[in-house]
């Protein structure tokens, strides 16, 4: 398999990344308004989603270039 596929898979995952952080973000703030005055506690909520949103990522794009990988020989 050539180093052009996996580039073309990690940045892939990459766009995946975050158009899903996005669309999560965004769900939750529509869910959950903060106010203005609560700055400490939307980093806190912020830093949470991206911190879901990276092992999610990770642990999806291992299995799928595992699976590229096996099928692909």
């Amino acid at each position: 398999m050539s180093s052009n596929t996996i580039t073309l898979i990690f940045c892939l995952g990459g766009l995946t990344f975050l158009a899903n952080w996005i669309l999560i973000s965004s769900i939750y703030f529509k869910q959950k308004p903060i106010e203005v005055d609560s700055i400490p506690r939307l980093f806190k909520i912020l830093f949470f989603n991206l911190l879901v949103s990276i092992i999610g990522v990770l642990a999806v794009g291992v299995l799928f270039v595992s699976a590229l990988m096996i099928s692909h020989g």
